[in-house]
């Protein structure tokens, strides 16, 4: 059986989904975990129905910590979730869509005292989760709290502060309570530290040091993960290290183990340059074979050093600090090397301080070097995949050289219809790709049949009839893309009416795939607007009179007003596509002032005024062909 679609699917459904998500929401801040579930369920499935991956990768970020926390999933089965949603989320390169997975992954490293990696996770998720304030304000309190577990009350108190105004100023009410309640108990337990945190030094060299420490993970926390770029990346986290060890410069080498080199992007004035080298050279050389992190005050002195880094960068090294970064295996894949501490040598708080940032950057630079992976994995994907449509589709042309450019028109008609509807990108894409396929199955007709120039017999209508279902099976046995299983189905119903009456299924009303009512618009206008064997281009008046008597009969009335709303200068552009023509800039701005339906209109009146004359006069131009004797 087809695939069905709803028309509400791409309209009234998906903001159903969003107030289902926003519901869950507030249900997982209020504790009811069970109705979050539920909804996150549903909602979850009507994003994945739309293509909205960014949407579906929220759903099972919140779901996977949800069930953790109400012990319906453990702790490892929890983060294989989470995995799953970061790849999503990474996909669409939205940050605050990351945000929400790296939210989830704060809050269950706080469950489990992991409070470290919990900074990294929340500070990110606060300053990035912008579209969900609820969960910003969650972020807040889960960041207060962990800094409470830490016994730095001046961040315990900051983020209090932060988090009980965000929730003042939308109104949440019962968060607003809560958040006060906590913020007395936690006022009451430090009865003895004066409430106005911020103007107030704290005086315990180990608290300091935590402080410190905690705020160097906040900062790469805020700037390593929004990165996609590679060398970026290596250089923000050599910048934010290298200001929170206040030396004047770091170096985040990479291990090239297939090469045995260490290498990096080292800033040079306003340039960049790659330094590389072998990694038994040198600190970093040493520190890779040997995995120890080492201190030294005077690097001249040393025969590890590798002077001719300095010489070639022009750079005077005097004391540094040197260790190993580490991946989630506990894998060595780079270096930091930390150079001249401005106020004196590099000390054990330094060192514990560089750990930190360490563990959680190197888990951070391997994420980076994977996704670039998977990026250029997909991306080759796509290029083949694109290259065997646009394959497959010129096999089409191939057969019948008069319906040249059929396809590529009945996909740019296709991609205004969605356009103006509003379908997201993912769910636009698909519906082009079937439109770029739908005639496929032409392969499988005769060429007697198939080029006849005249009328059919009804035997010979009854065999070009079966290029559709020809069409069905190619596209459903093609398993190169997850997508090809709709595009079979979008494809193989443009032949279908809404009424019942078309082929090869004979599928009503809403059984007809939305995509598919959408290439049934765009292929009939396309075929009458065309040169055949047999007839030349209808006149325009004739052709809009087919589409809108064919209303709620052959299409789908929302997708014909749909089409008919679109401005008539895109329209040109599509039937002129075929001549390599480009609309004049003044044509274009007069034929862009009415869409099909106003046209449509102006056509139909015995008087024209002067504007209305000029505006046919110009589509004339460019839609009857020289020598052709059609009018309008």
């Amino acid at each position: 059986m087809p695939q069905k679609h709803n028309g509400s699917l791409f309209s009234e459904t998906i903001e159903n989904a969003d107030c289902l998500l926003k519901e869950a929401i507030e249900s997982y801040v209020a504790e009811n975990y069970k109705t979050a579930v539920e909804n996150l369920s549903i909602a979850h499935k009507i994003f994945l129905a739309h293509k909205d991956i960014a949407k579906v990768s929220v759903c099972l970020s919140l779901m996977g910590l949800i069930k953790y926390i109400n012990k319906e999933e453990g702790y490892y089965k929890s983060l294989l979730l989470l995995e799953d949603s970061k790849f999503l989320a990474e996909s669409t390169n939205k940050k605050n869509i990351l945000a929400i997975n790296k939210f989830a992954f704060g809050q269950i490293y706080f469950i489990e005292n992991k409070f470290n990696e919990a900074l990294f996770y929340l500070t990110y998720s606060s300053d990035s989760i912008d579209e969900f304030p609820m969960l910003k304000v969650k972020a807040y309190e889960l960041l207060a709290l962990t800094y409470i577990r830490l016994q730095n009350t001046k961040m315990a108190y900051d983020y209090l502060e932060k988090a009980i105004h965000l929730a003042h100023s939308f109104g949440y009410k019962n968060l607003y309570a809560r958040l006060n309640e906590i913020s007395e108990n936690f006022i009451n337990t430090n009865s003895g530290i004066d409430t106005s945190f911020k103007s107030k030094e704290i005086k315990n060299k180990d608290s300091e040091q935590n402080t410190t420490l905690l705020l160097a993970l906040s900062k790469i926390a805020r700037t390593v993960n929004a990165e996609a770029n590679l060398d970026k990346l290596l250089i923000t986290i050599a910048e934010q290290t290298r200001l929170v060890l206040n030396a004047d410069r770091c170096t985040v080498f990479l291990y090239d183990k297939d090469k045995n080199e260490l290498w990096s992007k080292v800033a040079l004035g306003m340039e960049s340059e790659e330094i590389r080298f072998s990694a038994d050279k040198g600190f970093a050389g040493y520190v890779v074979k040997t995995g120890e992190t080492i201190k030294i005050k005077d690097a001249y002195n040393d025969s590890r050093f590798n002077k001719e880094i300095d010489k070639h960068t022009g750079y005077k090294t005097y004391n540094l600090l040197c260790m190993p970064m580490r991946n989630i295996k506990f894998e060595i894949i780079g270096v930091f090397q930390v150079l001249n501490k401005k106020d004196g040598d590099f000390t054990d708080a330094d060192e514990d301080i560089l750990l930190a940032i360490g563990t959680n950057a190197g888990i951070a630079i391997e994420n980076n070097l994977l996704f670039s992976i998977q990026q250029k994995m997909l991306e080759e994907q796509q290029k083949l995949f694109a290259g065997f449509i646009d394959t497959l589709a010129a096999s089409i042309d191939a057969r019948d050289k008069i319906t040249l450019g059929h396809s590529n028109r009945v996909k740019l008609y296709s991609e205004l219809i969605a356009k103006q509807i509003g379908l997201n990108k993912d769910v636009t894409e698909i519906i082009s790709k079937a439109a770029m396929l739908h005639d496929i199955g032409k392969i499988g007709i005769k060429d007697a049949v198939l080029q006849k120039k005249g009328a059919l017999t009804k035997e010979e209508y009854e065999h070009i009839k079966e290029h559709v279902k020809i069409t069905y099976d190619i596209l459903r046995k093609t398993n190169m893309n997850s997508s090809f299983s709709e595009i079979a189905e979008i494809a193989a119903s443009h032949h279908e009416k809404y009424d019942g009456t078309g082929y090869f299924r004979g599928l009503k009303g809403e059984e007809i795939p939305f995509g598919g009512r959408i290439l049934a618009v765009s292929d009939v206008f396309d075929a009458i607007t065309s040169v055949r064997h047999y007839r030349d281009r209808m006149p325009m008046t004739d052709a809009l009179d087919i589409m809108i008597e064919g209303k709620n009969k052959h299409f789908d009335g929302k997708i014909i007003d749909a089409f008919l709303s679109i401005q008539c200068d895109l329209i040109t552009d599509v039937l002129i596509s075929e001549y390599k023509m480009i609309l004049k800039e003044n044509d274009r701005k007069i034929l862009s002032s009415i869409n099909l339906n106003q046209f449509a209109n102006i056509l139909k009146k015995e008087s024209l005024n002067h504007k209305e004359k000029k505006i046919i006069d110009i589509f004339n131009s460019y839609y009857i062909r020289q020598n052709s004797d059609i009018v309008l």
